[in-house]
């Protein structure tokens, strides 16, 4: 194993809930309906804007109609985020990160977030001290959703290794069933929003940590130095 990938949403932040939230008050306002639990987990949670809003409106959208519903949500999602004094990365994920950095162990972020959203991240949580932008996956129009391995493949391709030498690290069943669709060296799964037992019974699934004090990593980083 030579390189980690990373999903962002309710992996290296647990703000799936603020990304539900901010959904039901943009699809209330615009349909005058909400989203049920099934399909959060359905249509919403590891998937890009296109699959997401394309379900939402029942009907095939236009790159621009689905960049501007996009953004309408999202500026809904941001202002939770700031609203929030306990906004911040999960617990243990600086100092992972910066154990990273020590070792020269490659890493990467493949998210489906886009990129004003990846932009707020970087200036409200300091990405840029372990994150190269130019090297992140994000939903730039052409990513295909979640189940499909595109961003972890692209990912991989960023940071020049071959999937098959990554540990691939993920919250949602989507986002999971993306990362063993890539083929990985590994799969770990964070459990912010599944329950472990749930995530653990995921096909490729090796591990699953609550958050990034889980000494299980210390483990996974003897393969590495």
């Amino acid at each position: 194993m030579k390189g980690m990938l990373f999903d962002f949403n309710g992996t290296l932040i647990n703000d799936t809930k603020k990304h539900e939230d901010a959904w039901q008050t943009f699809i209330t306002q615009v349909t005058g309906s909400s989203v049920s639990n099934a399909d959060f987990a359905r249509y919403f949670h590891g998937k890009n804007a296109k699959h997401t809003l394309e379900h939402v409106f029942n009907r095939p959208l236009t790159s621009k109609e689905i960049e501007d519903y996009a953004e309408e949500k999202e500026a809904i999602y941001r202002k939770i985020c700031l609203a929030d004094p306990h906004y911040t990365l999960l617990k243990g994920v600086p100092e992972f990160l910066t154990r990273l950095q020590k070792h020269q162990i490659p890493f990467t972020i493949a998210t489906a977030s886009g990129k004003t959203n990846l932009d707020f991240y970087f200036e409200t949580l300091g990405l840029k001290q372990w994150f190269d932008l130019n090297q992140v996956v994000y939903d730039d129009g052409t990513m295909i959703s979640k189940p499909d391995p595109d961003p972890y493949l692209k990912g991989a391709a960023r940071l020049n290794l071959p999937v098959a030498e990554c540990v691939i690290f993920e919250d949602a069943p989507a986002g999971l069933a993306s990362a063993y669709n890539a083929n990985p060296a590994k799969i770990v799964a964070v459990a912010t929003s599944v329950k472990k037992d749930t995530l653990a019974s995921l096909p490729g699934v090796s591990l699953v940590i609550e958050d990034f004090t889980d000494s299980a990593l210390d483990e996974l980083l003897t393969h590495f130095i």
